[in-house]
This record gives structure tokens, sequence and C-alpha cells, in this order.
């Protein structure tokens, strides 16, 4: 009855799995085909990676064989009845398929072949793939066989424990307690001696899963445990994949190591891990080239094709394990975010970004006090510059000066005298007295006003701006320069809006920029004949600007281009220092203004530069 049930779950598993596994083909192919033929059951992982990289390789290609896989599930199903009524039933299976290619993966399923000379398909190529040597006498029992080796990892597993753990001294070495996994770890225990890395083999099974993890609790502190994937425990039970892992890498009190690349991620540190699915990749590359003719008896596979390093962050933490101490290409899975280890490059990279960025502010911050210093110290030297402008060109009004003080001062005298001769008499008439007291009154406001604006014009301060009205400024410095003027003999007009033009300036700046113009263009005409000298001072608001321009009818301007005149020490006077039309540019430019000069078509020379108007409100 027992053999039956046996029978007929071994037929439901391989029937599951030819559907999970094989390709979808119509009955009548005319391709080639691949059996691939497994010890352990589909449930298992490792199967499962080995399956899914060999069908990766195969498939891939152009124009792919067709795929059947079948399990012996040996684990659980392990008597010579239920191997042998198997037997019939692929054959049964198989009696009207033709297979190319037959791949035992593992001893188990190479010994199900060898026992009966490859029965039930006697005569099919076999290529075989196993880690390490195997028992199986093939080339008596299977001569159509040749095989693929892959290099034992375990020694090397054992090397990077010792590397990364130096006091290490015993290896506890956990496996399941079937036959069939007797029969696949029982050596390690002498691999373990082998290895000649100072080790000594820790067996720690017990009946049970619990006592195998009780006695995990309480191992020496020079001890490892090492997880052999262990499927059953003493009693029989069957145990899942990751359960023995879990339970045992948590209750131990010292760290796990595994062989499976497929199991980290249950508790365990990691180590050198067979990966299957590059595993099964490489078998079915080495498949294809079996179909194609290739018959070399036995290839071998170094351990680095199918292995990999890889380690469990969080149990290195747990365990202290510093990550400096892996071997070099290692994998570290399930980090837990950690800004500075994992975006190390892009923080640094954005701190260099934000050093430059403070470097450039601080420097622009540096340079502006600079500059705005230096602007201040401008203003102070263009102050004590215009200064001492104005007291030259105070001198050069001096007549003019005298002049207007004179003639009040001349007429107060006048009427004072009159008043006396009038008091004198013995009947004074008041009425003619107070037109006189008035007239000294109003030539004394004149006299006070001449010295009002002297005393403006010459006062040294810095530029201060306030409203004021353009118009009236260029009248006034008209008025000043007047006498000056008669006694050149040159006619001046002055030409401004009825209507205010405010600005925000300077007055004493403005009006000595204005005379400084003035002054110049009385100069240009020295030679020309009196009755041609003719200078007109015109205001012209223009929108958001208005343009003040001094217009003379002297020979022009000799410079080219025209606006050299401006720059510090150009002059066309025998004794002048040329410093009165730059002061006056200075001047200009300071209040937001340009400054600019040409030679009229008609002859003689414009001066005029432009202030920008403020809005009323």
């Amino acid at each position: 009855m027992q053999r039956v049930l046996g029978l007929l779950l071994g037929v439901a598993l391989a029937a599951a799995g030819e559907r999970a596994f094989a390709s979808p083909q119509p009955e009548a192919d005319d391709r080639r085909a691949i059996l691939v033929f497994i010890g352990d059951d589909f449930s298992r992982p490792w199967v499962q990676g080995m399956i899914d990289g060999f069908r990766t390789a195969v498939l891939s290609r152009p124009n792919p064989p067709v795929l059947y896989v079948e399990t012996l599930d040996a684990l659980r199903f392990g008597d010579q009845a239920y191997i042998e009524e198997f037997r019939d039933w692929l054959r049964l299976k198989y009696r009207e398929r033709k297979i190319d290619l037959i791949v035992p993966l593992g001893e188990e399923g190479l010994d199900f072949l060898a026992r009966k000379s490859g029965e039930p398909w006697p005569g099919v190529p076999i290529l075989y793939a196993d880690v390490g040597s195997v028992s199986v006498d093939t080339r008596r029992d299977l001569p159509q066989a040749i095989g693929m080796s892959f290099e034992d990892s375990f020694p090397a597993s054992l090397g990077v424990i010792k590397q990364i753990l130096p006091g290490t001294r015993r290896v506890a070495l956990v496996m399941g307690a079937s036959e069939l996994e007797w029969k696949r770890f029982g050596g390690f225990a002498d691999k373990v001696r082998q290895a000649n890395l100072g080790l000594e083999p820790l067996p720690l099974n017990r009946p049970s899963l619990e006592a195998t993890v009780e006695a995990a609790s309480h191992l020496p502190d020079d001890a490892v445990v090492f997880i052999l994937a262990p499927a059953t425990d003493a009693t029989g039970r069957t145990l899942t994949q990751t359960e023995a892992c879990e339970r045992l890498s948590a209750a131990a009190n010292r760290p796990s190591f595994l062989m499976g690349r497929h199991d980290l991620g249950c508790g365990a540190v990691g180590g050198l891990l067979r990966d299957f699915r590059i595993f099964g990749s490489v078998v079915g590359e080495r498949a294809l080239a079996r179909l194609a003719g290739d018959t070399t008896p036995m290839v071998h596979v170094p351990m680095e094709r199918y292995t990999t390093l890889a380690f469990d962050a969080r149990q290195l933490s747990r365990w202290s394990i510093a990550e400096s101490s892996l071997p070099a290409n290692s994998t570290i899975l399930f980090r837990q975010e950690n800004l500075w280890r994992d975006h190390r490059r892009l923080i640094l990279a954005v701190l260099a970004v934000v050093a430059v960025q403070t470097c450039l502010i601080a420097g622009l911050i540096v340079e502006h006090r600079r500059r705005r210093r230096a602007e201040i110290e401008g203003r102070q030297h263009l102050a004590a510059m215009a200064h001492l402008d104005r007291l030259a060109v105070m001198g050069e009004l001096t007549a003019s000066v005298a002049h207007e003080l004179n003639q009040p001062l001349g007429a107060i005298l006048q009427n004072a005298e009159a008043a006396k001769t009038l008091l004198d008499r013995q009947d004074p008439k008041v009425d003619t007295l107070k037109e006189i007291v008035e007239d000294i009154r109003n030539d004394d406001k004149r006299a006070r006003e001449v010295i009002r604006r002297l005393r403006t014009l010459l006062r040294k301060h810095e530029l201060e701006t306030e409203p004021l009205d353009v118009n009236e400024l260029a009248r006034d410095t008209v008025a000043l320069a007047a006498f000056d003027a008669d006694s050149k003999g040159v006619k001046v007009t002055v030409d401004v809006p009825p209507t205010p033009s405010i600005v925000a300036g300077d007055r004493v700046h403005l009006q000595q920029a204005l005379l400084n113009l003035v002054l110049n263009g009385m100069e240009a005409m020295a030679d020309v004949p009196e009755e041609r000298r003719r200078l007109t001072v015109r205001a012209t608001p223009n929108h958001q600007w208005i343009d003040v321009a001094v217009i003379d009818s002297g020979p022009g301007i000799s410079q080219n281009p025209p606006s050299k005149i401006f720059e510090p020490f150009v002059t066309s006077k025998g004794d002048g220092m040329g410093m009165g039309l730059s002061i006056a540019r200075s001047i200009v430019e300071a209040h937001g203004g340009r400054i600019d000069a040409r030679t009229n078509d008609g002859g003689g020379a414009t001066v005029h530069f432009t202030l920008p108007l403020q809005r009323q409100s």
C-alpha cells in the first residue's frame, strides 16, 4: 500500500513538474529534447534555482530544444521498490517521446540511471553534474555519460569564516537526519579537519530541532554554526526551507553561516555562497554544447564560476563584524538606510558645492564692501576736488562777485547819505525817508543773497540729494556768471520751460557742473568777434529725463572724439589744469546721468548732460 501511495505521489509530482517547467510544444515536434533529472523535489529553493538557470541558458537560444524536467524526490521516497516502479512509470510516460540528452543534477539522479544502465532511456547520451566527485562508476555503468565537476566551495567557505573571525577554533555542523542527507553531508566533518585552518568539527545534531536549537545557544566562544540545509530532523519531521536557519540563527550565541545563496536573509551572517541559478546556467550551456557534438569526458568548473561572497548587514552589525574585514568584492545585503554610508559621494559633492558657494558669497561680500568703501572714498575725493575746483572758479569770478556786491553796497551808501541829509533839515519828509529805508532794505537783501550763493557754492560737503528745480538752478547759475559774461562781451540766453523740472540731486554740485560748462563755453569764444559771442543754456524735459545743454558759438571741439574733453588733464587753456570738465562728468554720473559733447554743424559746440526726472505725485 505504501509503495502504491508513493508511486501515485511521485507521478503527481512529476506531472506537476512537467507542466510547470516543460515548454509548451505540440506533440509532433522534430526538435531535439533534453530531460533534466533531479534527485530532490521541486519545493526546495536550490532545485528551483537550478531549473531557472538551466531554462534561461537553454531556452534563450534561437530554435531551442524541447525541455522536460523530472524529480526523483529521493529524500522522502527512497525505498528500492518505489524506485523501480517510478522507473516503469517513466518508461510508460516517455514511450512516444524521443530524448536526445539526459541531465541528472546531483548524485541521486545519476545513481538512478546507473542501476539499470540508463533505463528507461538506454543508450541516450548523459551529461551529469555534481559538486566534487561522484561515487558512481560511470565508465562501467554509463559509458555514454560525460560529466561536470564543480569545485567544492566548502573549504573556501571555512577560510572566509577564519578571515572575518580569526579567533574561530570550532565549527558546529548542522545537517538533516535522513539517510540521504547523511550521505551528502556526513563527510563534512573530515573536510573541516582537512582544510588545515586549525578548525575542529563540532557535531550539533540532536534528536529534534528544538534540542538542536537549545544546544546552539550554549556554544563556546571560539565556535561558529554552519547550517548545511537540514530538511528533516531525527523524529522524521520535514522542515521547511528556512525553518532550521531562522530558529538556529535566532537562538545561537555565536554567528551562523550558510552554504546556499538562496537562504541568505534567514538570520545567518552569510559567507561564500553557492548560487544555484548560476550552477544551472553553466550546466545548461554545457548541455547545448553536448547536443552540438562536444564529447569532452569531464569539465571542471572552478568555484569562482558559481559562488558569490554575500553577507547580511543586519547580522554583521549584530555580531560586530566590521565590513572592512570582509573579503574583496563582497556583496552586503539588507542594509538599513544610512545617509553617509550610502550617499557619501553625493554628500561630499553637495558639501563641496556649498563650500564653493560659501567662498563665492564671502568673496562677493568682501568685494561689495571694498567697492562700497571705494565708492565712499571716491565720493569724498570727488567732493574735495569739486571744492578745490569751486575755489578756482570763484577766483575767475572775482570781478563778477565784486560787481554784484558793489552795486547793492553803493546803493545802500547813497541812500544812507540821502537819509542823513533829510534828517539834518528842520522838517524832514517822512514819506521820502520811508522810501529810502525800503531801498536800503532791498539792496541789503540783494547783497545777502549774493553772499548766500557764494557761501553755498564754496561750502565743502559730500554729495547730498534733495528735490530741486533744474530750471531755477540754470537761472541762478547764469546770474552768478552774468558780470563775467558782460566783461567778455558774451550774450547769455536762458531757455527753460515755465514749469518746474524736479530732479533728485545736490544743488551745490550740480550748479558747479553747470557753471563749469558755462565758463568753458564763454572762454571758448574769446577769439570770436564780439557780435557773434552767443551762449545759450537750454533745459529740455523728455519723458523720464531732462536734457541740460550749453551751446556756444566758438570754433568747436578740437579733440577727437569730442568726449575726450571730459578726461582728466585734457585742456585747451594755456594755464588750465584740465579738471573742470572731468569733475563735471563725475558729478553728473554720480547723479545717475550722462554727459556728452559735439561740434555743431553751423559752428560752435554743444555740451549737454541728462538727469532722471522725479515722478510728480
